[in-house]
């Protein structure tokens, strides 16, 4: 139970990996305040977190893209007295897929606002609001698209990217406060994500990910719960002085006591970087 006592506001918690991941928190012994649009969904998440405990596990409904609905969940949050010691930005979509010339821009515009600007509005409205006798946590999702070329899915791609920086930056920001931002990629995670694939088809999502997508569906894909146990992990006071990281849950060995530390005192690994000209050959 390494949460317990904690209080946690997961975004995107009523489906897929925020409530893989609401689930792993509550199990751990926290308090999980679930949010997302949909109070259908919401609502029976929130009836599966009481049935794990009575921790006061609560639910709001917001768009995440509308920074005025970001700011009265915070003053919400305030209200009911919830002391928070840790911030969790899953809610995500994967936007327009097709080539950029010609998906529609007001559909990238929208992706963009709700992956990064979500992501950037909660943590402007919550990072200060965070209370804790050791260090407070900030955690984001990025995704595919953030370490490799992602074509036909340049919304999501280019949001996740910008959220990888935007941790770092924030994690540099909010040092004095004792906050440590990290980001996570999940791995193919089987969500509703990938029925926007199969609907695109392979002329508009790219031949070779369109067939990797109905591979992947086909064997089940990475669990949520990779990406569940690592943001436990990064949320608990065992991965404290961690910070403007960005990790992958099914690939990193983050478990690794010798990986951890190499996490705390290593300034460029786990992070987006240029390849320096010291690695290139004399010509």
């Amino acid at each position: 139970m390494i949460l317990r006592d904690k209080a946690i506001v997961i975004t995107g918690g009523s489906l897929g990996i925020g409530f893989a991941t609401a689930i792993k928190c509550a199990q751990e012994g926290a308090q999980v305040i679930i949010a997302a649009r949909n109070k259908e969904y919401l609502e029976r998440a929130l009836e599966s977190l009481r049935e794990i405990s009575d921790k006061g596990h609560d639910c709001y409904s917001l768009d995440v893209s509308n920074f005025n609905e970001v700011k009265a969940f915070a003053e919400w949050c305030n209200k009911k007295n919830y002391c928070l010691n840790a911030l969790v930005n899953c809610a995500g979509i994967y936007g327009p897929i097709g080539k950029s010339t010609e998906i529609d821009m007001g559909d990238f515009a929208n992706a963009i606002n709700i992956n990064l600007l979500g992501t950037v509005f909660m943590c402007s409205a919550f990072a200060l609001r965070l209370v804790s006798k050791s260090n407070k946590k900030i955690i984001n999702y990025s995704g595919g698209g953030a370490a490799t070329p992602f074509p036909n899915y340049s919304a999501y791609a280019v949001s996740k990217t910008a959220i990888v920086r935007f941790t770092e930056n924030l994690a540099l920001e909010l040092s004095d406060k004792k906050i440590d931002v990290n980001c996570i990629a999940p791995g193919f995670v089987i969500t509703r994500l990938h029925e926007q694939t199969l609907m695109a088809g392979p002329e508009n999502a790219g031949p070779s990910f369109y067939d990797n997508t109905k591979k992947q569906i086909e064997s089940g894909g990475v669990s949520a719960e990779k990406a569940a146990e690592l943001t436990v992990f990064l949320i608990s006071e065992i991965s404290d002085g961690i910070t403007g990281k960005f990790i992958s849950a099914p690939w990193d060995p983050w478990r690794d006591l010798e990986f951890q530390e190499l996490l705390k005192t290593d300034k460029d690994i786990a992070t987006i970087r240029r390849i320096d000209n010291k690695y290139y050959k004399k010509i």
